[in-house]
């Protein structure tokens, strides 16, 4: 009998559950094949990671081996986790000795091709994601006295904070083995653009398992390496690079021939403040802190929200000048207006703080509209943290009048930073409000200490540095930038910024802003590579960016075709993991070259992506996998109805397909913007889909 992988990524574990706590991550867990029994704790073999980082981005390939000494024939479960900023790219697994690539693909097809395989004890793996990075990894069956090994590789960007990096490799989620591992090994290689200050490992530096060398001024290697491995930690790197102005670092990709990335460029630009900074040289802070102070937040939670608001007191120096405001079926200011930061009226905010209660009703609209009404300056950074549990309930309950409400107030260049509380919130409003004002939104599990997440928030944006920022990329075209518009830059932070391009070269980069009260300007001569290659991980990262922005447009709007649809493709053609795909392999389709099994029933016409688009848009459509070969057509037209291009037309089998038009007609005449109609001709079958072009 040949051995089945099952492998499925997922976030809530209902029979692990029963067995041990949410903690217990990193655990294999076995028991009778299709039997109802209790889970056992299973062996982990050997545990092999790689990784290479550049700057700040990294990549790790970790290849594990598990052993199934038992005599049954079983299904096993492990739960781990992946550090928070990780998406994972590539599934590998093993069957006969041969490696196996999956492919990312939609996730109730996969899940029925799996379905339909283990039924008959055929070969498939499917890796899925729901959320959190804290994953579920099923195998069945295995084989007694067998082995089973998949290695699955993960692109993070590494936090960045008050000058140092960090890595973190979770060593520690492998701790609940019923036996030491047999082998561990991790080797990681390092690199940036400048030189490094420091490279140590706080966890792991004074150990005989660990090497740590210098192979140049930009370039470290660790290797760490053990038998009979039992861990008690996570191994952390960290290290800082020299800087001694506000530093501009450009890493980019071009694709080859062998992705499916279009053709355009991608980037990550890096905007760091230097390293030490005089007082002088920070930002006036204008902050009013909203509250939600409704009968919902009773209990725990107006505790928390009380040590949240003192941690923004303790957050604020002597140049700064705030207020803050109570919400609940009305609003209670504690000051009519802006007030300085100093010893008097500090100590009477905490009064004011610690006879807070809750109660009344959600009155956001009234509570955005006195918070906005305050006294900003021009040429202080203006912020306002707003929290709540809750929906509008009272007052304009309606979101989207609210944002706008609070978009037209908005005269001073305020930005607005959302926290949402527990599951009952209005996320289409708050993110939204943060987008249309120039901040981000913040959610907060019911489980999660209100003054931890706000307390850290206000530990970043202690010290600002650089205002009203500008990003000037010279000539250097342009699009599909995350965030588009950049935030402001505090000391001990950075800005990121991923996007697109597509005339590469060499170009005058100039940043600009307000530092204190006056103009700042920064020029920096960076290389954007106009040949194929560079760090592969910045497509991924980016394609990360896009997806984000798109969940969070579900969120508003809801699961409308078109953005769902841009998700999956995106998630297909990068390989990246989303609630809507998974990664798919079988062996029998790659050995007996079958058509797979996750092909959809009928023909399916996807939304065009980019959409609105220029240059260039792709169209994805699917041949069922019971339609025998026939003619398809893909034409394009113009809202008129007259026919534009034709632009693919010949017999085809079943499989997926993809397209490129890039806004020509038939005689390869540029096509002016506007919408066009793209429909998909088979047979009978005839789907129809609009697109926008925008010259």
């Amino acid at each position: 009998m040949r051995k089945c992988i099952f492998i499925s990524l997922l976030l809530a574990c209902v029979h692990l559950g029963q067995v041990m706590p949410l903690q217990a991550t990193g655990a294999l867990f076995v028991r009778p094949f299709r039997s109802n029994q209790t889970y056992n704790l299973m062996h982990i073999k050997t545990y092999d990671a790689i990784a290479t980082i550049q700057d700040q981005i990294a990549v790790t390939r970790v290849d594990q081996t598990f052993f199934n000494d038992s005599d049954d024939l079983v299904e096993a479960t492990f739960i781990f986790p992946l550090p928070e900023n990780a998406v994972i790219t590539e599934l590998y697994y093993w069957f006969n000795g041969k490696r196996y690539k999956a492919s990312v693909r939609e996730r109730e097809e996969a899940q029925k091709a799996y379905n339909q395989s283990i039924r008959r004890y055929i070969d498939p793996a499917l890796l899925q994601y729901l959320g959190d990075n804290l994953f579920k990894l099923n195998i069945a069956p295995i084989n007694p006295k067998s082995e089973v090994r998949f290695e699955i590789t993960y692109t993070e960007l590494l936090d960045y904070e008050f000058g140092t990096v960090e890595y973190r490799f979770l060593l520690k989620t492998t701790g609940l083995s019923p036996r030491p591992l047999e082998r561990i090994s991790v080797q990681i290689q390092a690199k940036t653009h400048s030189r490094f200050k420091t490279f140590f490992s706080p966890t792991h530096q004074n150990s005989t398992a660990t090497r740590i060398v210098q192979k140049a001024p930009d370039t470290y290697e660790l290797v760490y390496g053990d038998e009979n491995f039992l861990p008690d930690r996570d191994l952390i790197v960290r290290f800082e690079t020299y800087r001694e102005t506000v530093d501009i670092n450009v890493i980019t990709y071009t694709p080859t021939p062998e992705d499916s990335f279009g053709t355009d460029s991608f980037y990550a630009l890096w905007i760091t403040p230097p390293d030490s900074i005089a007082p002088t040289e920070t930002i006036p802070r204008y902050i009013v802190f909203v509250a939600d102070v409704s009968s919902s937040m009773e209990g725990e939670r107006l505790e928390q929200l009380k040590a949240a608001m003192k941690s923004f007191l303790q957050a604020l120096s002597e140049i700064d000048r705030f207020n803050i405001i109570t919400f609940g079926t009305g609003v209670v200011l504690f000051k009519q207006d802006l007030v300085p930061a100093n010893q008097e009226n500090l100590n009477e905010a905490h009064r004011f703080i610690n006879g807070l209660s809750a109660l009344g009703l959600t009155n956001i609209d009234l509570a955005l509209q006195s918070a906005l009404q305050q006294s900003f300056a021009d040429s202080t950074t203006n912020l306002i943290i707003f929290l709540t549990d809750g929906e509008p309930t009272w007052g304009e309950t309606d979101p989207i009048k609210i944002v706008e409400r609070a978009t037209a107030l908005n005269t001073r260049n305020i930005r607005i930073f959302p926290f949402g509380i527990g599951e009952d919130i209005s996320r289409r409003l708050l993110i939204s409000l943060a987008r249309q004002n120039g901040g981000f939104a913040t959610f907060i599990d019911a489980v999660d200490s209100i003054s931890v997440v706000v307390g850290n928030y206000f530990q970043r944006i202690s010290r600002p540095v650089l205002s009203n920022l500008q990003l000037d990329l010279g000539g250097l075209e342009t699009y599909d930038r995350y965030p588009n518009r950049l935030f402001d830059l505090f000391w001990g932070s950075q800005v990121v910024q991923f996007g697109r391009y597509l005339n590469g070269g060499t170009y005058e980069i100039v940043l600009s802003g307000q530092l204190v009260n006056q103009s700042f300007t920064l020029k920096s001569t960076v290389q954007f590579a106009d040949t194929l290659g560079g760090l592969r991980a910045v497509a991924r990262l980016w394609a990360r960016r896009k997806i984000d922005f798109l969940l969070e447009q579900i969120d508003i709007y809801g699961e409308l075709d078109e953005l769902v649809n841009a998700v999956i493709d995106l998630s297909i053609r990068f390989g990246i993991l989303t609630r809507y795909t998974a990664f798919y392999s079988d062996p029998v389709t790659d050995i007996e070259k079958r058509v797979p099994a996750i092909l959809p029933r009928t023909f399916v016409l996807r939304q065009n992506y980019p959409n609105p688009f220029n240059p260039e848009t792709r169209i994805v459509f699917y041949v069922p996998a019971q339609a025998k070969v026939q003619r398809v057509r893909v034409v394009i037209y113009d809202v008129l109805g007259r026919m534009v291009r034709v632009l693919f037309d010949r017999e085809v089998g079943p499989g997926r397909y993809e397209v490129v038009w890039d806004g020509t007609d038939a005689l390869q005449r540029q096509v002016p913007s506007g919408t066009y109609i793209y429909k998909l001709i088979a047979g009978d079958v005839v789907l129809t889909k609009k697109m926008l072009l925008l010259r």
